[in-house]
């Protein structure tokens, strides 16, 4: 049993890529054009996706595409209408932070060590607990069955936007080392967590033929969400700039649709 590994376009990765490069080029330029190619460019990048997602017939995932389409192709015409632009770099500066994070793990050999090293700590702990879990490689075996964890099993997405979120931000060295301490570490330590529950839960059944999908799909995530929650707000309360600057981003935003 395993979740399924990500998919990425060939033309999002490359696409991506090259939104990333004139973000950086917008953040040290701050030129508004720089900065509306980059996120309109990132924007596109998502559609890319849709015709896999369509075509195994997946509309969930189908509607976030298009939704990330719509958001980032407003953020690159909020760029070109914005009389405050510095809202916009720093919102680039973190966002640039976090998507090189991400892309690091994601498209190149490193995902396989994370991948591998979450394995391991999360039979570490559920061993912890009692069971007799083993990882070899990316496989967590507790009595007869496995699980194979991708890449999403490690918490990276979370982990790179919090660190682009804590470390990028303009404050002082001191709290943005203190959210960052707050909220990465418990994020991976949560997750492994999540990971050795969802193996003891499919291998015991604790929830019956559809354990996997319930400990997997909707215990883990609503229990993730609510981690996330409490997550952000302490990390806004050591940096209140950080959420002044989602605030001005949004009121930004919110200006095109009224001018």
């Amino acid at each position: 049993m395993e979740p399924l590994e990500p998919f990425y376009h060939p033309g999002f990765t490359a696409l991506a890529c090259l939104s990333l490069i004139l973000m950086l080029i917008f953040v040290y330029s701050k030129k508004k054009f720089a900065g509306f190619l980059s996120w309109f460019l990132f924007g596109v990048a998502w559609l890319f996706n849709v015709p896999h997602f369509l075509a195994i017939e997946d509309y969930y995932n189908t509607f976030i595409m298009f939704a990330a389409f719509v958001v980032f192709t407003w953020m690159s015409i909020a760029v070109l209408k914005t009389d405050r632009i510095q809202v916009f770099v720093d919102t680039a500066a973190f966002s640039t932070l976090a998507i090189a994070v991400y892309f690091l793990f994601a498209f190149t050999p490193l995902k396989y060590y994370l991948i591998s090293a979450v394995a391991k700590q999360s039979a570490f702990i559920g061993r912890l607990f009692g069971f007799n879990m083993v990882a070899v490689g990316r496989n967590i075996y507790l009595d007869g069955k496995h699980v194979t964890l991708v890449l999403a099993c490690t918490g990276i997405q979370s982990i790179a936007l919090f660190t682009g979120a804590t470390l990028g931000v303009k404050a002082d060295v001191k709290r943005r080392i203190k959210a960052f301490m707050v909220s990465v570490p418990v994020i991976y330590f949560l997750n492994l967590l999540r990971d050795a529950f969802v193996c003891a839960s499919y291998a015991e059944s604790w929830f019956g033929e559809n354990s996997f999908y319930i400990a997997h799909n909707v215990i883990s995530k609503i229990l993730a969400t609510i981690a996330l929650f409490l997550i952000a707000y302490a990390v806004f309360k050591i940096l209140p700039e950080l959420e002044e600057l989602i605030w001005s981003l949004m009121d930004e935003m919110l200006k095109t649709l009224r001018n």
